[in-house]
């Protein structure tokens, strides 16, 4: 069987409502040979029967289980399978828009395999509560997104980026600063809108959540900031390190509700807006009533 162009990795859990639809809207790009790498990670619902059947149907999806436990492993399990020129992971619930595959592959894929590049991509969320859907991330022009399903990764890039810490409850954050900070590392960026993002109760993380469950959540998944730093310090320049460590410094403030003291960290604007609107309830409230406004930025 010929490498394929792409590989897809999908890894989900109890995603029996949105599950077919998901890889359904994978199998159908059209312009790029692609394998679909399904990871279940010990889903107790329907979800792996559903996914078998479609494999049964379409040699291209492969189905794995998890050894370990968790989004994280099942991840790096999927990518560590992967065989494709460019890789890139898929939500259980999300919709991949026509075409997109292609667009995404055709951006990047005159660029030098020798060399680490990423292309990245943009968003736009669905909900049926009416605050959270139809919203383009980022808006800007020629801007791609960070989030974990955006970047499509040559395998260079994919050596530096997996596999993900285990201990840390999402790849999203992790992938997010290698792509930001990894030197040497090229990022093309486009106005593809690669993924329909599904924003609904079943999320790891959203402001559908109360500030409670959120904070909670956040905090956990911004542990990949001192970890990050541990682990890529080497692959950092002067300019990474300076400002991942004052990411650091101001999550530190957020995560103990120190509204002044994220309010005097060293960071970007947009990076002190953000900690802040997570930083005490009523702000958060407040940032929940505007979603609209500042989605995107």
């Amino acid at each position: 069987m010929p490498v394929p162009c792409v590989s897809v990795v999908v890894a989900a859990k109890n995603e029996e409502l949105h599950v077919e639809d998901a890889l359904r809207s994978i199998l159908g790009q059209q312009g790029v040979t692609l394998e679909l790498i399904f990871v279940d990670d010990s889903s107790e619902d329907g979800t792996r029967g559903i996914v078998t059947r479609l494999a049964q149907e379409d040699p291209r999806i492969r189905v794995m289980r998890n050894p370990r436990r968790g989004k994280v492993a099942a991840f790096n399990e999927g990518v560590a399978a992967a065989t494709g020129r460019f890789v890139c992971i898929f939500a259980g619930d999300d919709i991949m828009p026509p075409g997109s595959l292609a667009a995404r592959h055709d951006a990047i894929a005159g660029t030098d395999d020798a060399l680490p590049v990423v292309g990245v991509s943009k968003l736009v969320t669905m909900s049926d509560v009416k605050r959270f859907d139809g919203h383009l991330i980022p808006r800007a022009p020629g801007r791609g997104a960070l989030s974990g399903v955006s970047p499509l990764m040559n395998r260079r890039s994919l050596a530096l980026i997996f596999p993900v810490p285990e201990t840390l409850p999402n790849e999203d954050t992790w992938m997010e600063l290698a792509v930001l900070h990894l030197a040497g590392l090229q990022v093309i960026h486009s106005d593809i809108i690669c993924c329909q993002w599904r924003v609904h109760a079943g999320n790891s993380i959203n402001m559908m959540l109360p500030y409670d469950r959120y904070n909670e959540r956040y905090t956990a998944r911004m542990r990949a900031l001192p970890l990050f730093l541990e682990q890529n310090r080497s692959r950092l320049d002067a300019e990474g390190l300076r400002v991942l460590n004052a990411r650091a410094h101001c999550e530190t403030r957020r995560a103990k509700g120190d509204v002044l003291g994220v309010a005097t960290s060293p960071v970007g604007l947009v990076e002190k807006l953000r900690a802040l609107s997570t930083a005490h309830r009523a702000l958060y409230a407040v940032r929940r009533r505007v979603f609209g406004l500042l989605s995107g930025r």
